[in-house]
């Protein structure tokens, strides 16, 4: 039963990918048939601004499904459901306060040099957008918690593609920024609807309201919820941060080297990812269910695997990249044997701490890792401009590598530092 859900996990997140990719793919040339590039690099910039609320619910939602999940897997419905409504309250409070105070001001506030009704319209739709977003991650912790995940990811992933074609609907309908703004809102609202009434479906216990919530419980998640800030801020160090310092160091055309090698590199990264994402309700169901030492088995053997698909995916990449690099850049990117070994060997290391971190994030267990890996992020920049002042491109990549050392030490070493103390506690019971 847990193969065939993690199995099934495996093929939800593959279907997230494809999503992306499709998205990704065919966004431009549709716009394009609609828009001249100046009015859709405006449209990009302007739904990247409401991005940042994303982290406005201090990672509530996953602290509270992890902790969900554990009870679920304990039989401790009641538990579960305490900590559910109490989440729900949280994010009805923060998403309705954002939402209060946030669309007055996109639509009012003084800017009319920089700004005109038509954007202030969909800045107000795509901020709207962002909260529907952040309270849906609910229903798919309701998934996640009874032993649904895979259709959780299926349905979230097919939400995104809905707001996708509704994006796309506006676009031919309207061919204005408001409109294309408003039937996405309208697509993900609808979306979400269907979600939290499929999550209530089924007879596993769970509750929506608000009449169980407890300020104790609240008081319990917010370490973690907090924590969960860090990993974002991370990734942009690492991702952002160091694309610009490519820039600075080495010119714009060199970026387009880094980016096109680390994309394709990342490939293996995505596809252990991929598989570590499944495990995630595994590791929590069987942490509540009997601690660390319940869920030790699974997480050895899936390391194990882990770091060995990363590895062989990695060597493999290395040798069908000037072909891929052929197909994919029109040959407009050359094949440089070195630079792209070192950064499959980034991609490979990388792979090497996925299940350790998601096995940290899954129960919990994260705080101290946070902490860490925000050292991690501002050290990779710093050697990334240290290394690359010597040895220019080569120098950066081989900073990664160096970074995910660390990235994956600290990670193996916390999931170590778990059942090491729980090994430790065992011992000492009489």
């Amino acid at each position: 039963m847990m193969m065939r859900r993690i199995i099934s996990g495996f093929g939800a997140n593959a279907f997230g990918q494809a999503v992306t990719i499709v998205i990704q793919i065919f966004s431009l040339p549709m716009f394009l048939l609609y828009w001249d590039t100046a009015t859709y690099g405006s449209w990009l910039i302007l739904s990247a601004l409401p991005s940042f609320l994303a982290m406005a619910d201090v990672g509530m939602v996953h602290a509270a499904g992890n902790k969900m999940t554990m009870a679920m897997g304990r039989s401790d419905v009641a538990e579960a459901n305490r900590i559910f409504q109490t989440a729900q309250v949280f994010m009805m409070v923060v998403c309705g306060s954002l939402a209060v105070l946030m669309t007055p001001a996109a639509l009012f506030v003084p800017l009319s040099d920089f700004i005109s009704t038509d954007q202030r319209i969909a800045l107000a739709a795509l901020l709207l957008e962002i909260l529907v977003a952040m309270f849906g991650g609910l229903y798919e912790a309701a998934f996640k918690a009874t032993g649904r995940y895979a259709m959780g990811t299926l349905l979230a992933n097919a939400v995104r593609l809905g707001e996708w074609a509704g994006y796309l609907l506006g676009l031919v309908l309207f061919g204005n920024f408001a409109g294309v703004a408003i039937c996405g809102l309208l697509a993900r609202t609808m979306g979400t609807g269907i979600g939290v009434i499929l999550a209530q479906s089924g007879d596993h216990g769970l509750i929506w309201g608000t009449r169980l919530a407890q300020k104790s419980e609240l008081l319990i998640m917010i370490r973690p919820a907090v924590s969960f800030m860090a990993f974002p801020l991370v990734n942009a160090l690492s991702f952002q941060g160091v694309t610009l310092l490519v820039g600075a160091l080495a010119g714009t055309t060199t970026v387009a080297l880094f980016t096109t090698y680390r994309t394709l590199a990342r490939v293996a990264v995505q596809l252990t990812g991929m598989f570590s994402h499944a495990l995630w309700p595994e590791f929590a169901r069987l942490f509540g269910r009997g601690g660390p030492q319940a869920v030790e088995k699974l997480y050895r053997h899936s390391a194990l695997l882990g770091a060995a698909q990363a590895l062989a995916l990695s060597i493999v990449l290395y040798f069908v990249s000037p072909w891929l690099l052929q197909v994919w850049t029109h040959g407009q990117i050359a094949f440089v044997p070195g630079l792209m070994a070192w950064m499959l060997a980034y991609a490979a290391v990388s792979g090497f701490s996925h299940i350790p971190r998601v096995l940290l994030l899954s129960t919990n267990q994260h705080v101290g890792l946070a902490g860490w890996s925000l050292v991690g992020g501002a050290f990779s920049l710093i050697l990334a401009w240290a290394f690359g002042k010597l040895w220019q491109i080569d120098g950066i990549v081989a900073s990664l590598v160096v970074s995910e050392i660390y990235v994956a030490a600290i990670c193996v070493y916390f999931a170590y530092r778990l059942f090491h103390s729980a090994s430790t506690l065992r011992e000492s019971l009489p």
